[in-house]
């Protein structure tokens, strides 16, 4: 899979488009690395590692027990996670997402390169970690150019006063109690750790290929005597069936968010009843409820940005597989679907684009309640925001699901491609 190193530029949003430009040149200078002979403490080792050893970023648990099996994605995940890192290598800088080919010796090697997507994970761990946060945020503040600091706090939202000291770190900390603020962090951490995963996915299907099989799939595709690249066909399509169970997934983990929001609204609207904010046990539980609705916005925001990265790259895909490996004339049947692929995952994109853009709107109109929270509660306000305000925002974002995924046609492209590998495979 020779994919470009950048990821999709359409997701509003100035890190991401940070990050889409900032993909390194391939040339001279090059390094490739098996990744046994780096240090386990690299990050890049560190990210690939925690992936692969994810029964969630597997994404097993997305799809169902028969085609987790029968479409080959169990052994394809099998197989990545045996090749490293033995016969995986580190590509820097890079000039694919991955890639694999054969040593002298002919054994088959896979490769990670150093993609934006792996760039973003990298520096996430290092931002992320619970006792570098505050120190790497203010690092951030003090380059000249302001650019990491402005994705930090586009990440953070209006939790960002918290990390500016030790003090305000530990408050924060407090209220949202342990778990939901490790969770919050380690979400943050392993963003776009899910498009690792699609490409060791599609790696990994074609490392259980027949190599002499598809040698010759390849010439005669090349020759112009085949009209499709059967192999690639499947391992393509085996990365799009990833991202969108990963998808459907962030979609459910968005409204479950939303649910949880809904709830702490509810609370809040217990300390309604006099001009002000009493001291003590009021007082903390407010704190407590902000800060817990301000992580859910913040993680809501998280899962808005990778789904809208597993749409991307599908529809990319999609288009890649038809621009590169189909010549001439297709089955009809074949045609069909491969037009209803591309045509699913362009429409899922602009479905999404809609989603997400309502998504943000109730997340501001979220953000201006909690501020009017805040002014009732330091006094500034004589009572806080209308109920009806916070019922709003949280029956509309409950009162519709986001666009479901595509997954049939990537599925049917798959049993075909497989079904056409093994007639070639009997035929040989």
């Amino acid at each position: 899979m020779k994919e470009s190193v950048r990821p999709p530029l359409s997701r509003p949003g100035r890190f991401l488009f940070m990050l889409a430009i900032a993909a390194a040149a391939g040339g001279a200078g090059v390094e490739r690395t098996l990744f046994r002979d780096i240090p386990p403490a690299d990050p890049a080792r560190q990210v690939a590692r925690k992936v692969l050893d994810s029964r969630f970023h597997s994404m097993r648990d997305g799809f169902s027990a028969s085609d987790w099996t029968g479409l080959g994605y169990a052994a394809a995940w099998d197989r990545a996670r045996r090749y490293f890192p033995d016969s995986t290598y580190l590509v820097r800088p890079g000039t694919h997402f991955m890639a694999h080919g054969f040593d002298a010796d002919g054994r088959l090697f896979m490769e990670i390169h150093e993609s934006a997507y792996l760039r973003l994970c990298v520096e996430n761990l290092r931002t992320f970690a619970p006792g570098s946060v505050v120190g790497e945020y203010a690092r951030m503040r003090a380059a000249s150019d302001g650019l990491e600091a402005a994705g930090f706090r586009e990440k953070v939202g209006r939790l960002e006063p918290a990390f500016r000291d030790e003090t305000s770190h530990r408050e924060l900390r407090g209220r949202l109690g342990e778990r939901a603020y490790l969770r919050l962090l380690a979400g943050l951490r392993e963003e776009d750790y899910h498009m690792i995963a699609g490409g060791l996915v599609h790696e990994g299907m074609h490392a259980g290929m027949d190599d002499a099989l598809v040698a010759r799939i390849q010439a005669e595709f090349k020759a112009g005597r085949r009209p499709v690249q059967w192999d690639e066909l499947k391992a393509f399509t085996a990365e799009i069936g990833y991202h969108g169970a990963y998808g459907r997934w962030a979609s459910d983990e968005i409204e479950r968010l939303w649910r949880e929001i809904a709830g702490l609204l509810g609370g809040l609207e217990r300390l309604r009843g006099g001009p002000a904010l009493r001291p003590g046990r009021p007082r903390a539980r407010f704190e407590r409820t902000r800060a817990r609705t301000l992580a859910g916005a913040a993680l809501v925001r998280l899962r808005v940005r990778e789904a809208w990265q597993s749409a991307g790259r599908a529809r990319d895909l999609s288009r890649g597989f038809l621009r590169d490996y189909v010549k001439g004339d297709v089955p009809a049947d074949l045609d069909d679907l491969l037009g209803r692929l591309d045509r699913d995952t362009t429409g899922h994109v602009a479905a999404l684009k809609t989603a997400i853009g309502a998504t943000e709107l109730r997340l501001r109109s979220l953000e201006e309640i909690l501020a009017g929270w805040d002014a009732w509660a330091a006094g500034r306000r004589p009572f806080p925001p209308p109920v009806t305000d916070s019922r709003a925002i949280t029956d509309g974002a409950g009162g519709s699901r986001w666009p479901e995924p595509p997954g049939a046609a990537a599925s049917a492209l798959m049993r075909r491609a497989a079904q056409e590998l093994e007639k070639e495979r009997r035929s040989s």
